[in-house]
């Protein structure tokens, strides 16, 4: 079904590619597995400290960045410069842990352990004492699937518990099935509980809806956390925003009397009604607070016709630093994630310094920072563009790229949201790939990912994972390689580069990209969201005509 659904595409984009000439060979036979390996090896070395936003490896970090474009002979693209500084405030929570009294019996959850939780708010003690505690389902109010977790109910001073995923990911005939929806992603869940008031918020943390086990949890949400820096500072927030285990909730529902299971069951019905649990929630948090700076590093190639409009490829420098809480090697060195992607950065932007003429359009390379911390640096850069976005024709994403060989494939997350697959279909055919859409669709990957900083504000984005079906391998290998990353390597110490790493998959990938920049930017088109694609409203807000005023 989606070889066909690729084959479509295919033949509607024909006419609109075969308009723009071929990239030069000379730019295309530069992006090599050597070219690339370079920069990951670098970038990922222990002496870069996992590259966390605002320490000596962010130093590093961006001053070789800055120092790459500058030798290729990139233009600074933030006001004359290469930086563009974040503001971010730190907030390092103190350990913590919960307390749940209740059902004739007083439960403490250990930090790390059966819980982890943090305060956005800019305050050094914030306590929740003894608030009452509600099984609020999946935490979700929908109107368009017809779907309102808080009818009936207020929440506001109270404890909210809520399921990880939205209810598609259990059946398939509600909201969009596996396809998570940006309602089923904890940032979302979050916001929805600061709005309906609530003081604290708890994700139960379940292994396959979230898309990651406890320990990517545990490492991403102990120690420091950042935040773009706000006039409010964030008082508008849930003063506790967590996450606990399955089992630990499976524990807390037995304590109230109640069965998780099947109040799970009833969580996934039309028309559920929210649980007050009758048991009280209580935590103090201690935080240090401390106001800094981060950067994006932004370089630039003018087109040579029309350089107000844009193509932007981005991928996020930063990764996890180090966590004193892990034993032996805490240095979170992020080869695959996102040394990869700013392997490929590097690539594409030295591969286009040798197109000559340069393309119509300007091409704009973004290396952001906190993408870990809540895609942070590119919600910076949407909110103050080197190019107004309303010109930016397209954001091409990079995150967790392949570094396991070439494939027949190339697996897409946001396939058939744009027309930007359409035109990437012509672009992978050419590296002999077939399109095929991101295998679990039901981890909500596309909301994940800095693309979704663009996309919010109508920007047809775009990011490519890897391909599975690996030229040489027996059926099944990608999925399992690509399993065994996911379980042992992500957001983990073992993020480095592995001996069975091959980079011309990385390689035929990059190439891939390069020609669909390469297209557009010498187009004049302007791809568009399909029709019931929700950020389609704002692109077609973002280039409306500015009515004429009379005087």
């Amino acid at each position: 079904m989606y070889r066909l659904a690729a084959l479509s595409l295919l033949f509607c984009a024909a006419p609109a590619i075969a308009a723009t000439a071929p990239p030069p060979a000379s730019a295309l036979e530069s992006i090599t597995p050597a070219e690339l390996m370079a920069p990951i090896k670098i970038l990922s070395s222990d002496e870069f400290a996992g590259r966390a936003p605002t320490t000596a490896g962010e130093t590093k970090t961006i001053h070789y960045l800055r120092k790459r474009f500058k030798e290729m002979g990139l233009e600074p693209a933030w006001h004359g410069k290469y930086f563009q500084t974040v503001p971010l405030t730190e907030i390092t929570a103190h350990p913590a842990d919960f307390t749940v009294t209740g059902g004739g019996e007083t439960t403490t959850l250990d930090y790390l352990t059966d819980e982890v939780a943090v305060t956005k708010r800019e305050q050094e003690t914030v306590a929740v004492k003894d608030s009452p505690m509600v099984f609020a389902g999946f935490g979700i109010q929908a109107p368009e699937f017809d779907w309102n977790d808080f009818a009936g109910v207020d929440v506001k001073g109270k404890t909210i518990v809520v399921l990880v995923n939205d209810p598609g990911y259990y059946n398939p005939d509600l909201f969009h099935g596996k396809n998570m929806t940006y309602y089923g992603r904890w940032t979302y869940k979050y916001e929805e509980a600061a709005r309906q008031g609530a003081e604290a918020v708890l994700v139960v943390h379940q292994t396959g809806p979230a898309g990651y086990g406890w320990g990517v949890v545990r490492n991403s949400w102990s120690g420091h956390q950042f935040q773009i820096t706000r006039e409010d500072k964030n008082m508008g927030r849930a003063a506790i925003e967590g996450w606990i285990t399955h089992d630990m909730a499976v524990k807390l529902f037995r304590q109230a009397g109640l069965d998780f299971a099947e109040a799970k069951a009833a969580a996934l019905e039309p028309g559920f009604e929210a649980i007050p649990l009758g048991l009280k929630f209580s935590v103090t948090l201690h935080s240090d607070i401390s106001h800094k700076k981060s950067h994006n590093v932004i370089a630039m190639l003018p087109g040579r016709e029309r350089p107000g409009e844009a193509i932007v490829y981005s991928a996020h420098w930063d990764h996890l630093g180090t966590n004193a809480t892990v034993e032996g090697d805490n240095i979170f060195n992020g080869a695959v994630d996102d040394g990869s992607g700013i392997g490929a950065l590097l690539a594409l932007a030295k591969a286009f310094t040798l197109v000559s003429p340069r393309p119509e359009r300007s091409v704009v390379f973004l290396a952001t920072t906190s993408e870990e911390q809540g895609l942070l640096g590119a919600k910076y850069y949407a909110n103050h563009p080197a190019i107004p976005l309303a010109q930016t024709v397209a954001d091409i994403n990079m995150d967790i790229m392949n570094v396991y060989g070439r494939t027949h494939d190339l697996t897409v997350i946001g396939l058939n949201k744009s027309e930007l697959s359409e035109w990437l279909v012509i672009a992978a055919r050419a590296e002999g790939m077939r399109l095929e859409p991101y295998p679990h669709p039901e981890t909500g990957m596309f909301y994940r990912t800095d693309l979704l900083a663009f996309a919010r504000h109508g920007v047809p984005s775009i990011v490519t994972a890897s391909g599975h079906d690996y030229i040489g391998r027996p059926d099944g290998w990608g999925d399992k390689i690509w399993a065994e990353y996911f379980a042992h390597h992500y957001h983990k110490p073992a993020d480095e580069i592995g001996s069975n790493w091959d980079l011309s998959g990385l390689a035929q990938q990059t190439r891939a990209l390069f020609r669909l920049g390469y297209s557009l930017a010498e187009s004049d088109a302007w791809p568009e969201w399909y029709k019931g694609v929700s950020f389609r409203a704002a692109r077609q807000a973002q280039r409306a005509p500015v009515p004429a005023t009379s005087n």
